[in-house]
This record gives structure tokens, sequence and C-alpha cells, in this order.
């Protein structure tokens, strides 16, 4: 059984976080191979504006480089519909082999909130689970939900220890646009495709 994992979101820009949880999945799931999916369109961030498409591809690109366990799909960035994640995971699942199992990584909050999204019931059904999970952090409110999930739609779900990393997305850019430093937040390549890029300056 081939094991493949999928990481979402609008990666806007990528940075450490998003990558140090994807390693940590699949080391201790054991996954062969872990896809990032940017978003071109959330439903949860219908009204943000972010870098484009292509800039945030990049960006992917040049943060997995070095990393054979890596890859970047354009799914959802080539389709002009919303990035519905039961949807992405139906087209990808259609196309794989047929021993193949997809498990959708997830953070602590996004999976709280997870019932909330499009097409849940059918996302808990049909697909596997990891979750990033921190010590200490609703650890309660997420064993209970993790617990009724398994009871009630008979989902595969996975824990793991996620470093307790504060990076964010929204604190690199503010610190762009105030002119403070950005070095070690994200990889190389990504700092410096930013500010050749001269984005996220205004």
């Amino acid at each position: 059984m081939k094991k493949i994992g999928i990481i979402g979101g609008t990666f806007d820009p990528v940075h450490y976080g998003h990558l140090i949880l994807a390693e940590q999945a699949r080391v201790e799931t054991m996954l062969d191979q872990v896809i990032f999916m940017p978003a071109k369109v959330q439903p949860f961030k219908l009204n943000i504006k972010c870098a484009g498409d292509e800039h945030r591809y990049a960006m992917l690109q040049a943060a997995i480089a070095g990393n054979p366990h890596f890859s970047v799909s354009r799914r959802e960035l080539d389709s002009s519909s919303i990035s519905y994640t039961i949807n992405t995971l139906k087209g990808c699942k259609a196309e794989l082999e047929e021993n193949t199992e997809l498990y959708f990584i997830i953070g602590t909050d996004a999976f709280l909130h997870l019932e909330k999204w499009y097409a849940a019931e059918d996302l808990l059904n049909e697909f596997s689970f990891v979750i990033g999970t921190r010590p200490g952090y609703k650890e309660q409110e997420l064993k209970a939900l993790i617990d009724r999930f398994r009871d009630q739609y008979g989902t595969k779900l996975f824990e793991i220890h996620n470093s307790e990393v504060e990076i964010s997305s929204t604190d690199i850019k503010s610190r762009i646009r105030t002119g403070k430093s950005i070095k070690y937040l994200l990889p190389e390549g990504v700092e410096e495709y930013i500010y050749r890029n001269k984005l996220y300056s205004e």
C-alpha cells in the first residue's frame, strides 16, 4: 500500500512551519510522498488578497528543493472553481493507483473546525487525516473530537507531535512591510524570491 500525504493552503508565503509539519507527518506516518496543494480560491479566504498563483507556486518549488519526498501540485491553481478539499482529494484519488491511500495533513485549529467545511461528512467517511498537535494545546477538545469522528464516521485519524514553531505567513508579511528581518523564518530560496519580486512590500 502506497501512502501519500496532501497538505493544502494558500502558502502566502510558505514557511518553515509548513515544511516541518509536512516532514514530521511524512516520517511519523511513514508516507511515501507529501504533495503541497496551493489553493487558488480558498472558501474561507474569498475576500483576502494574496500573492499571485505563479509566485506562490514558485516559492513552494524553491522551498522543497532538495527533498525528494516533497512535490507541488497545480491542481487547484489551474482550476477556476473554489478549492474545496473534498473535490481535490476525490480528483487526486481517481488519478492514483488502486493500492494508494491518501492522508490529508492538517493542523489542530483547522481540524477542530472541520465539520464546518464543505461536504465534511464525505471527507470524514472517505479519507484519512494526519493531525499536527502540540503538547498541552487544546488536548481535551481534540481528543474528544477524534474519538467522536472515529465512532461516528470510522475515520482513520493519526496524531503527530508537531514541533512548536511560532511562525505565521501574516507575521512574515507584516515584517516585510515594516522592514524587519524574515531570515530563518522561511527557506533562503523563498526569502530571495520574495525580495527579488518585491512581494508583500505594500
